[in-house]
């Protein structure tokens, strides 16, 4: 079953969207900003994303641009109108389509089923070998080895895993692990070295977790 993240703070457009989504089967996640949008990417793993242009924190723009940088999974925008300078910006920044508000159900399930038509209604997430990531037990295996997370500690394994071995900047971890900048660094390394503790368990895990000072974290292969 597809699982598709809808990111709006209107509730009187998310619902009907949500309910039309689950009524013909789809999996949903819904969440009001673009903030924890960034989040749920990383806690849900979703095969599609729809979202309004107007998504603060996070500019609508910016927030198209980061997802379909780091995921190739289908991005729909939901715009003033289809037509014009918005909807071209959206599908420059990596959006596969552009709805206006609101969309007809019909022309939203035609377009939810032509992209996934495209992708495939099941997007494999790629951890590095070895990893094994359980997004419903919030738990990894390494080699024969479970460690059970806790919520945090989980987003922050799946979000440096995910961005392979680029150093993420520590705002950009804040962001995907709790939804917003506001997070300080001391509270950042202390969810890391406990991370690193219990993947201290399984002997020579294959990797670390590194921080670059000043910048950020990135996940190395050994």
């Amino acid at each position: 079953m597809a699982r598709i993240l809808v990111i709006d703070q209107d509730r009187c457009l998310t619902r009907p969207i949500a309910e039309t989504l689950l009524d013909v089967g789809f999996d949903v996640v819904s969440v009001p900003d673009s903030s924890l949008g960034v989040r749920a990417v990383y806690e849900s793993w979703p095969d599609m994303v729809l979202f309004d242009e107007e998504q603060p924190p996070v500019n609508g723009e910016e927030l198209c641009s980061y997802i379909s940088r780091m995921f190739t999974i289908p991005i729909i925008a939901l715009v003033s109108s289809e037509q014009g300078v918005p909807a071209a910006r959206f599908l420059e920044m990596g959006a596969d389509a552009c709805l206006a508000k609101p969309p007809s159900w019909r022309m939203l399930l035609a377009r939810v089923s032509s992209l996934f038509r495209r992708y495939g209604t099941s997007h494999e997430y790629t951890f590095p070998l070895g990893i094994k990531l359980d997004r419903e037990r919030q738990r990894v295996s390494l080699r024969d080895e479970v460690i059970d997370l806790t919520l945090t500690e989980f987003r922050l394994l799946s979000c440096l895993t995910l961005n392979g071995d680029r150093a993420v900047p520590y705002s950009e971890l804040a962001l995907g692990v709790w939804g917003s900048n506001e997070i300080s660094l001391s509270s950042l390394e202390f969810h890391i070295s406990s991370l690193r503790k219990k993947l201290a368990k399984t002997p020579n895990p294959g990797f670390d977790l590194c921080n670059q000072r000043g910048f950020g974290f990135r996940f190395i292969k050994q």
